[in-house]
């Protein structure tokens, strides 16, 4: 039978050995990069106001916060905008171009309610995969921002 040998003690001088580079918590909360950029995309406008404000250092997490929260902000104003338009021609209703508006405002709800859900699935996850992906023309504007230019 084999003797089983203890392992030999470390040297005095020895340095303790670092664990392997760990994934680096840079980002406000405490949270990683990846996962703050996550949350600004899951919930757009307040991750990216919560986010924006938390976080000051890391430009990736700064750039995600940004984008996010244009895109919940053009989101709800383009709810606001379709419902009302909805509504006032409901209110009017004139026998043949209230149905008709009504089907085009609908069709027109399709549309974006489709594109803003592709972008946030998109979004979700680029923001996850640690890419810094920009949303079409909010990516830009969001740069613009946070370099301190002016938008328009």
């Amino acid at each position: 039978m084999e003797e089983i040998t203890p392992p030999p003690a470390p040297s005095p001088d020895a340095k303790p050995v670092e664990p392997a580079a760990a994934v680096p918590v840079e980002a406000g909360a405490g949270l990683a990069p990846n996962l703050a950029a996550t949350i600004c995309a899951v919930l757009p406008l307040l991750g990216g106001v919560f986010f924006l404000v938390q976080e000051k250092k890391n430009a990736f997490v700064r750039f995600w916060a940004m984008q996010t929260a244009l895109f919940g902000g053009v989101w709800c104003i383009v709810a606001i905008v379709l419902a009302v338009v909805s509504v006032v021609f409901a209110v009017l209703h004139v026998p043949i171009l209230s149905w008709l508006i009504s089907k085009v405002i609908g069709l027109v709800a399709v549309v974006f309610w489709v594109g803003f859900l592709a972008i946030w699935i998109v979004s979700i996850i680029k923001a996850f995969s640690n890419t810094e992906w920009e949303i079409p023309y909010l990516g830009k504007l969001a740069r613009k921002q946070l370099a301190g230019e002016k938008l328009f």
